[in-house]
């Protein structure tokens, strides 16, 4: 089955395959040989649940798909524990274009934030006042030591004006702890900064 999923993929990938003799390892990614992509698709019963569709390398819990569907095509990503189609992301336009990046990982997609937006400090705990301390120094805040137990009380609170959240965003990938408790307005109310499930920094 796998076989005859591999005669009808891209004619650059079946060059390629045939090719190698051992996992190709890059950045991360392992590109699989034939004997791999035999294993791990009949592990995985990629056949199962993405139908037309070989897994030929992966990424940690990340696996990179190609169709077979007589020609060329794009190469996806989707986490393994995905199921059908619309898990899958586009990774690059095909697969020589992925191979000519040295099987370079697609980037991140930017969250969906406005450019700027007032930020507030919400859902700490009571007891939290060193995290309010660390927000402090983050958002570059002038509040008064002996303030922040007011402020705790009196949560959620405007923490900074038109903040660029962007630039905040990446500040939070240093700094998890602080993640939940930073919130932008919105016309339909508070949102946090880091959404829940938004990628880990790398």
């Amino acid at each position: 089955m796998v076989e005859q999923l591999i005669s009808r993929t891209d004619a650059a990938y079946q060059r390629w395959l045939a090719s190698v003799t051992d996992d190709v390892v890059a950045d991360g990614v392992v590109v699989y040989c034939l004997e791999s992509l035999l294993e791990r698709n009949t592990t995985y019963g990629i056949g199962q649940w993405l139908t037309r569709y070989l897994m030929i390398g992966q990424e940690s819990d990340r696996g990179f798909f190609l169709g077979c569907d007589d020609g060329g095509g794009a190469v996806f990503w989707a986490d393994l524990g995905g199921r059908g189609e619309v898990d899958l992301n586009v990774a690059a336009p095909a697969f020589e274009v992925w191979l000519r990046s040295g099987f370079a990982l697609p980037a991140d997609p930017e969250p969906d934030l406005p450019p700027t937006a007032d930020v507030y400090v919400g859902k700490v705990p009571v007891d939290g006042v060193q995290l309010l301390v660390r927000a402090r120094k983050l958002l570059g805040a002038d509040w008064r030591f002996g303030d922040l137990r007011g402020l705790l009380a009196a949560q959620p609170f405007l923490a900074a004006r038109s903040a660029p959240l962007y630039a905040l965003r990446r500040d939070l990938e240093y700094a998890p702890e602080l993640r939940p408790y930073l919130l932008y307005a919105t016309d339909h109310g508070l949102e946090v900064v880091w959404p829940t499930g938004g990628p880990e920094g790398r």
